[in-house]
């Protein structure tokens, strides 16, 4: 029997949540059905304060499945939210694996097998098991990659190339954890996010595993599937441009566009680049403009 928790936040988004979860439990039947070790899933999840009814209705659609809530205000956001349901769980028991899953995204049938297809060929291939995230499509266009993990070009202008399946597990450098597989072992060695409030905390547990030497891993192929939601670099500028500065400033001190936790992440994936990136966010603040001017081509592709 593999023990799985898995760790969730939301806020309201009752029928993606439903969605996902029904998704998750439909791939664990799957798994079971076709292979002779089972898994054994429990949910942990954090209600950030959710408005409409999340809670209740996931108990409601799944009464037979052992399902931990914990209730916050609605000021943890993502990263705190997943660190809470994450705490209860490792307190709760011993753990194979903990399973890191969006609220909006939907698995695969196939995506155990693929996640665990990943340890495996990390354990044969390094002697260590690895952090290991899926590749997400769009749910609008099964043929475009949206989230999982990326690789440096360039280290000191942190250019990003962003995986696709190739029909095995890809070593990268950087995940996302809209699926994302934690061994226990990884877990006992560095523990949860990195306390972000909202975004990069994912990219952060990267970062962490791979100086615990620890692989980071992609699956072979799409598992899950989820819009990216996020505006483009293009929709940055023409909106940031537009925004007065006290809007600005608003904007970028917001959990979910947090200059503090970018720059956090900053700090600890790459110092050398801190001042730099420090000088830029300044600069998109108050002289947006001018910033988009002088980082016009890169923001452009």
């Amino acid at each position: 029997m593999i023990r799985i928790a898995t760790i969730i936040t939301c806020y309201n988004r009752k029928e993606k949540t439903i969605s996902s979860l029904r998704h998750m439990y439909a791939a664990q039947e799957y798994y079971n059905s076709t292979s002779e070790e089972k898994l054994d899933i429990v949910l942990y999840m954090t209600d950030d304060g959710c408005t409409d009814g999340t809670s209740e209705a996931v108990r409601m659609a799944f009464p037979d499945k052992e399902i931990h809530i914990q209730e916050s205000g609605g000021d943890l956001f993502w990263a705190r939210g997943m660190n809470l349901s994450w705490q209860v769980a490792a307190k709760a028991g011993k753990w194979d694996y903990f399973l890191l899953l969006n609220d909006d995204t939907d698995m695969t049938s196939d995506c155990f097998s693929q996640l665990l297809e990943a340890e495996r060929y990390s354990s044969d291939c390094h002697g260590k098991e690895a952090l290991t995230a899926g590749i997400i499509a769009s749910k609008e266009n099964h043929g475009k990659v949206t989230y999982g993990g990326e690789v440096f070009l360039t280290r000191f202008t942190a250019k990003l190339k962003r995986m696709v399946p190739s029909g095995r597990p890809q070593r990268c450098d950087l995940l996302n954890a809209n699926i994302m597989i934690v061994p226990d072992s990884i877990f006992q060695d560095i523990g949860c996010f990195y306390p972000y409030m909202h975004g990069c905390a994912d990219s952060d547990y990267s970062v962490m595993a791979r100086k615990a030497g620890f692989p980071v891993y992609v699956t072979s192929g799409i598992c899950g599937y989820c819009d990216f939601d996020h505006w483009t670099k293009a929709d940055d500028k023409v909106n940031i441009v537009k925004m007065t500065l006290q809007e600005r400033k608003a904007y970028f001190s917001h959990p979910l566009h947090s200059n503090k936790d970018y720059l956090t992440l900053i700090r600890r994936m790459t110092p050398w680049r801190y001042p730099f990136v420090w000088i830029f966010r300044k600069m998109v603040i108050y002289w947006p403009s001018l910033y988009y001017r002088i980082t016009f081509r890169r923001y452009r592709q």
